[in-house]
């Protein structure tokens, strides 16, 4: 009897310990806060910080649920982001005064790639050397890219005009393909993004556009103001938790990166020697002399006045727009 009544207290108290942890687990699980995260395209290394806290359980540590998805262009991330659809997205934050302009009231609340990622690549073997020897040449871009609305005013940089150079408009995606068979002479894109896939086809380097005047900021987080002002918390755990990524990343990880890439989107046939290229290529467009010194992710009124004042001379935005209506450093980890 004595055998018996200790073995049914040990039974007792050992369910009770499980159904202990089972409600630990279950409490843990709802106290995770759900918020999507969408990029600006398909898997590239230029997500390799959001995949990789999610691969890490960062985003979980930091009591995130988080559903990362796969843009369709920057333009239709910031749509849904501003219609309220998807909570926080990964773009171009210079995509935010023209969104703003359209009505759409989001905001930049972290910027990492802060030097222009625009740029002409010509072949490394080509004679073009600055924008100014583009003279007379063929360059390909796609109708609805963010370069278009800014040809003019790099070409008047560079001492030219848009009669002086043949542009050739294209599907997007066709673009590299025609530049690979050697059809032009330029491609106009986003330098650290195509630098590594165009190196099997046509090897190519950069004339940066931020070289002549096309100072807008590149990669970085977008959310709404209605969500910002409702969920502040949850955008500062992801804000805090994409920056500690891409420190890593910057600290000599960047193959770890690329694996859980690979490995967070198994079905998409990647590269990784194109993720490893295009995530390595971003890092080194994360400064501009006004942010040198300061946390990645943080975003300078200068450079932001910069942006504005370019955006209104190309005719994109108002005059008597307000730098700080676009970003806010408030999100960033103290420190």
């Amino acid at each position: 009897m004595a055998i018996t009544t200790t073995i049914r207290r040990t039974l007792i108290c050992s369910l009770g310990v499980l159904g202990l942890a089972l409600i630990s687990t279950t409490a843990f699980a709802q106290a995770l806060q759900k918020v999507t995260i969408r990029t600006d395209f398909t898997p590239a290394g230029t997500h390799a910080a959001l995949h990789l806290a999610l691969v890490k359980g960062w985003f979980k540590s930091a009591g995130l649920d988080v559903d990362l998805q796969d843009g369709k262009g920057s333009l239709d991330t910031i749509q849904l982001v501003g219609g309220g659809k998807i909570d926080i997205g990964q773009l171009s934050v210079s995509a935010v005064p023209e969104a703003r302009e359209a009505g759409m009231e989001v905001k930049s609340v972290a910027c990492f790639a802060r030097r222009s990622d625009l740029a002409v690549l010509v072949p490394v073997n080509s004679p073009i050397k600055t924008a100014r020897d583009l003279k007379g040449k063929r360059l390909v871009v796609f109708p609805a890219s963010p370069w278009v609305p800014l040809i003019d005013t790099f070409l008047k940089n560079a001492g030219l005009t848009k009669s002086d150079v043949n542009i050739v408009y294209t599907d997007v995606n066709a673009m590299y393909s025609v530049y690979s068979r050697g059809q032009v002479d330029g491609v106009l894109t986003l330098a650290p993004f195509a630098l590594p896939v165009l190196e099997k086809t046509r090897p190519s380097r950069a004339i940066d556009a931020a070289d002549y005047g096309i100072d807008l900021p590149a990669l970085g987080l977008v959310s709404s103001d209605q969500f910002i002002a409702s969920h502040p918390d949850i955008v500062k755990k992801v804000v805090a938790t994409t920056i500690h990524a891409w420190e890593y990343i910057r600290d000599g990880h960047v193959d770890e990166a690329v694996q859980a890439i690979i490995k967070d989107r198994p079905n998409a046939n990647l590269d990784p020697a194109i993720l490893k290229g295009q995530a390595l290529g971003y890092l080194k467009y994360f400064d501009t002399p006004n942010t040198r010194g300061k946390p990645i992710g943080w975003q300078s009124e200068k450079d932001w006045a910069a942006a504005t004042e370019l955006l209104i001379h190309a005719g994109l935005i108002k005059a008597g727009a307000k730098p700080t209506d676009f970003y806010t450093n408030e999100f960033l980890p103290k420190g």
